[in-house]
């Protein structure tokens, strides 16, 4: 009875905040409707100003004409300027007004903030009650997990050792969770409970996952219903008319020949893959030919993942409501644009990833921001590097390998040299074996496997990776793949009809015997790149590197880790391969929301500690200017009617280290008239380092900033400061009123600098 009746009153204490809260969004609204009513009368005044003064100046000239009216225009105009002292005054009391309504405002905000503490108190309640359940639902998962296990035909070292982890993980937490004192939780926790991050590459996919309670990171290795690698394939396949996806991930890209059922013996479409290169820099000429739109594949593959994602969580987290307690954290490549990453955050829209298109809940960073902050983390309780000297991560992934070196100051990384990367990923040694088998069996066979069965092609690459690119070693002299044709390919003997090819398969069984030294002559090929990239790295940093960490699913080869420790061991004191390193892109996605929560106690994903405290920027931010045109300095054609031009004003320049939070001002800003009741600034930037007008090529307008200027008896002495400052993903630019110290702010979502 008594849980009962504690039960009613939060019920009523609930109902009571409700009608609060709807009576001061009333009040909120009728005062924004008087605020505006005041604005159209004023600018109705404004108008009338404006016709009077056009009034003064005509009868100023027909005062030169017309000497005779002098008398009666004179008397007209003292008229005038009684007018126009009153509508003054009227504007003076419009400001004041305008600014008491503004006080009573932020007292409603105040008001509203305290609403929200008592919300987060409500829900931290509810946490801790759901507690018990979540333990419940860990044994399950881990259950369920290790009973998907034992039906597998094959276990992979890769299965055992997530298994491992995962028990390990689930056995910390579970027997900890219930020592836990509960402590003063930041205001997010009312929100954001589970962080997602998702790794979106070119070729392959895949996801992480944490609760923000006790930040046990986990990576989905379940796709289609089975569970295998922490990845699957960027790709789909479509019905006849590319309106609906068929398949997705790996089923939609290997075909299996011996496991063909009566639907799959109709020949399909080829699928649709590398979409995701239309957001990247490349050439068009680079870009893989789509039958689809490449923005409605985007969608299409990030929908299909996404019902993987609200699956997940809410079979972990029943009691998660996704769109409104998820932080999703999308990777993309350093190189991708604003616009590119504009383009993403649209699609993940489209995909039902978000609820609102410009959501917090959706955060978008480059990949070496993410694996900069698994490093950390994965390594945070060892001293793994010298303070003041360089750390290298490099990311060798499927295509491409990324470079970046960073500056090891007490703890924390900060960006000091340009990325460098090459197209030198584990694909390339997938491109190595089909140009032996070409060698092999002529490049007519594989043409035709290749564009009548390109499931099956795939099928073969992906066999070959499975038994011989990933187990390989290169330790073992007398370590040999067997292809057999038959069982892998086998559309592939109707098309090899060089005789001597033929007969010489049939003496062997249909089977290709690929011995040791040729296989390392694929790696060797692909590796020697890498190496050759990262000793330009190590050359162009004059500093000391001191550690070297390997991620990415190429970093898991045993041989690559072989090659590079050989070859730097003597240059670099630590070379580290963190645990799953294929999974550090999206895990460091993960860490990077967690941090993001829990920083400062706030909701506020934008004012957090960074850990890459400094960077260089690639642009110069600035504002627009309207300055006095100047003769044989600025071009004729760009003078103004009233002698003015417009001319870009640098804050900050290309090349320049930043730390974070780190303020670049420009003061003594004045309105242009005396009676300016408002200034606006436009922030630009442009990869140029002395720019000079805001239309140049390549100049940006990132947003504008608003500002009131009241205290017109002032005139033009009225003074302005303006500001920016840079975090992980935000630019904050401010202006200062000096008058009365009123500070302006906006925020712009950048996350490129």
């Amino acid at each position: 009875m008594a849980n009962e009746r504690s039960k009613d009153k939060s019920h009523e204490v609930v109902e009571k905040l409700g009608i609060g809260f709807n009576k001061l969004n009333n009040k909120f609204v009728n005062l924004l409707e008087e605020n505006q009513k005041i604005k159209q009368q004023y600018k109705n005044h404004e108008e009338k100003i404006q016709e009077i003064l056009r009034t003064n100046s005509e009868l100023n000239v027909k005062n030169k004409e017309f000497l005779r009216t002098i008398s009666e225009l004179n008397e007209k105009h003292q008229e005038i300027l009684r007018t126009n002292s009153n509508l003054i005054e009227e504007n003076k009391e419009f400001s004041r007004i305008n600014y008491e309504l503004k006080s009573q405002l932020q007292k409603k905000d105040k008001q509203f903030e305290k609403l929200q503490q008592h919300t987060s108190n409500l829900e931290k309640q509810r946490n801790e009650e759901s507690q018990q359940i979540q333990q419940l639902e860990m044994m399950k998962e881990t259950l369920e997990k290790n009973l998907e296990v034992l039906k597998l035909d094959e276990i992979d070292e890769n299965i055992i050792k997530a298994l491992k982890e995962n028990n390990e993980d689930f056995s910390s937490n579970f027997f900890n969770k219930g020592l836990e004192k509960d402590t003063e939780k930041p205001k997010l926790y009312s929100d954001i409970r589970v962080v997602v991050g998702l790794d979106f590459g070119a070729k392959y996919s895949g996801f992480a996952y944490s609760n923000v309670i006790d930040q046990n990171i986990c990576s989905n290795d379940k796709w289609h219903g089975e569970v295998s690698q922490l990845k699957t394939n960027t790709v789909l396949q479509y019905d006849d008319e590319y309106n609906n996806v068929l398949l997705w991930g790996a089923p939609a890209l290997a075909e299996n020949p011996n496991r063909r059922t009566k639907s799959q013996n109709n020949k399909r479409n080829n699928p649709v893959e590398l979409f995701a290169l239309y957001l990247s820099s490349l050439d068009e000429g680079f870009k893989p030919k789509l039958p689809v739109d490449y923005k409605k594949a985007i969608t299409d593959y990030l929908r299909e993942i996404g019902k993987v994602i609200k699956e997940t969580v809410a079979r972990r987290w029943p009691n998660v409501d996704y769109f409104k307690n998820t932080l999703l954290v999308i990777t993309v490549p350093a190189e991708f644009s604003e616009k590119s990453k504009i383009i993403m955050r649209t699609c993940a829209y489209n995909a039902s990833l978000i609820k609102e298109e410009y959501s917090t809940n959706l955060q978008i960073i480059t990949e070496p921001e993410a694996a900069v902050m698994y490093c950390m983390k994965n390594l945070e309780d060892q001293v793994f590097a010298q303070s003041n000297t360089n750390v290298m991560i490099v990311d060798c992934g499927d295509d491409i390998v990324n470079l970046t070196t960073h500056n090891f100051i007490n703890n924390h990384f900060g960006e000091i040299t340009n990325k460098a990367k090459d197209s030198c990923g584990s694909s390339s040694i997938n491109a190595e074996f089909i140009k032996y088998l070409r060698k092999r069996l002529g490049d007519k066979p594989m043409d035709l496997l290749r564009d009548n069965n390109y499931g099956q092609m795939q099928y073969l690459i992906q066999q070959f990776c499975k038994h011989c690119k990933i187990p390989f070693t290169g330790d073992d002299p007398d370590f040999i793949y067997e292809l057999d044709i038959e069982s892998t390919t086998p559309v592939l003997k109707h098309y090899i009809t060089n005789e001597k090819i033929r007969n010489t398969l049939e003496d062997d069984e249909w089977v290709i015997e690929i011995d040791f030294k040729t296989i390392k002559s694929m790696f060797d090929s692909v590796i020697q790149k890498i190496l050759h990239l990262i000793k330009a790295q190590l050359n162009n940093t004059h500093e000391t590197c001191s550690t070297m960490f390997l991620v990415g699913g190429f970093s898991e080869s045993k041989y690559l880790q072989k090659r590079i420790k050989g070859e730097f061991n003597y240059q670099v004191n630590n070379i580290l391969v963190p645990s799953q390193p294929i999974a550090a892109i999206s895990r460091g996605a993960v860490i990077y929301g967690l941090e993001s929560i829990n920083s400062n106690g706030t909701n506020n994903l934008e004012n957090k500690d960074s850990v890459i405290p400094s960077r260089v920027l690639k642009f110069t931010y600035g504002i627009g200017l309207c300055l006095d045109w100047k003769e044989g300095v600025d071009p004729p054609s760009r003078k103004t009617s009233n002698g003015k031009v417009f001319k870009f004003s640098p804050l900050v320049r290309r090349g320049a280290v930043v730390e974070v939070d780190q303020v670049f001002s420009s003061s003594n800003h004045r309105p242009s008239l005396p009676d300016q009741i408002a200034m606006n600034f436009k922030l630009y930037r442009t990869s140029e380092y002395n720019a000079e007008y805001c239309d140049e090529p390549g100049m940006e307008l990132l947003g504008e900033l608003y500002i009131d200027l009241p205290d017109v008896h002032l005139g033009c002495n009225r003074v302005v400061t303006l500001g920016l400052s840079f975090d992980q993903t935000v630019i904050s630019v401010f202006a200062i009123y000096e008058v009365t110290g009123k500070k302006y702010i906006i925020k712009l979502l950048c996350s490129e600098y």
